[in-house]
């Protein structure tokens, strides 16, 4: 079975099982792992910002990067399929009690729009903004950085902080043949994750200026996430950020070569930006051509009722590509 499902389904290489089993260890609560001191450090540093802080995942990370921007009431602007949004579990209303403000197209909201939202500030009927909320990568598409660098400067002219959801960050960056710290220049806090992309088994971050990181470490013990000897699993994504980061762009090719493969199956479509294959299908039938390709041995995901996702991972080599594209040719001939 080829799992084309998501790049979190990746297992340890067995390099990187070493780093884990070597790893120098001692209590994170207590500032004392050195391998978990040192995946902070060097996060940081390739995201240009004072500090970061390692999470068990990238909800973690945006959850914390929200609940440390805003007060209980206050007003996130984000995409409607932005993650913090559908994806993790109310918890912006739950845990930061914030309130979406949401936008529909693009990948990011236009000039013409913030505009009307901010208008309305000071309005004792409403919500007081606080934050701007952008994702790149976002599902699969690129933002441009003179996109993010114009809701950045929008986000500081007003008075209100920016976050970046930078889970595929690395892919961004790959993508746009830019510097992970150019992709998150601008931001006050930016989510990465190690698993994504990277290949890691548990973790993402957190970055930002050292007084948001403070904050957030506080909040993250709020939430008993404080960890004790994770120098263990740290040393999985520090091995990952060291040595993965520069073969993302093979992914970004075998995604390319899928996508031109299914793109040629009749009643199918297909695109891809980075490691993300977005395919198309009849209208409705997204179902059906998941369970058809899973007949034949590639498992892919459902995210719309048209569409499904294939993601290149650094398990998947040029002969699985090639074998995946066979057989969703020969699934998509049965329905």
């Amino acid at each position: 079975m080829i799992d084309l499902r998501s790049d979190t389904v990746t297992r340890p290489t067995p390099a990187m099982r070493r780093a884990m089993a070597e790893a120098e260890v001692g209590d994170d609560v207590f500032g004392e792992d050195p391998t978990v001191r040192a995946l902070e450090e060097e996060t940081a540093a390739l995201l240009g910002k004072e500090a970061a802080l390692y999470v068990t995942s990238g909800h973690m990370a945006n959850q914390l990067g929200l609940y440390v921007s805003v007060r209980s009431g206050d007003e996130v602007w984000a995409h409607e399929h932005h993650h913090l949004v559908g994806d993790e579990q109310g918890a912006t209303a739950v845990l930061a009690r914030a309130l979406p403000r949401m936008y529909s197209e693009g990948t990011a909201p236009s000039d013409a729009l913030l505009e009307e939202w901010i208008s309305g500030r000071g309005d004792v009927h409403r919500a007081e903004p606080a934050l701007l909320w952008l994702e790149n990568t976002f599902t699969g598409r690129v933002v441009p950085l003179s996109e993010q660098r114009r809701v950045t400067a929008f986000a500081h002219r007003h008075g209100l902080r920016a976050h970046l959801d930078g889970a595929r960050l690395w892919n961004a960056a790959a993508a746009l043949e830019a510097s992970p710290a150019k992709v998150a220049e601008g931001f006050d806090s930016v989510s990465v994750c190690f698993s994504k992309g990277l290949g890691a088994p548990v973790g993402s971050a957190l970055a930002g200026d050292a007084d948001t990181v403070a904050r957030a470490r506080r909040a993250r013990k709020l939430l008993g996430a404080g960890m004790r000897q994770a120098g263990i699993i740290a040393a999985g994504a520090l091995h990952a950020l060291r040595h993965h980061r520069e073969r993302i762009a093979v992914d970004h090719a075998r995604a390319a070569l899928l996508a031109e493969r299914i793109a040629r199956v009749p009643g199918l479509g297909a695109r891809a930006q980075t490691n993300m294959v977005l395919v198309d299908t009849p209208s409705g039938r997204a179902a059906a051509y998941r369970e058809a390709f899973a007949r034949h041995g590639v498992r892919v995901l459902e995210i719309g009722p048209r569409t499904l996702r294939a993601v290149v991972h650094l398990e998947i080599t040029d002969g699985d590509v090639e074998t995946a594209a066979t057989a969703v040719a020969k699934a998509a001939a049965e329905l």
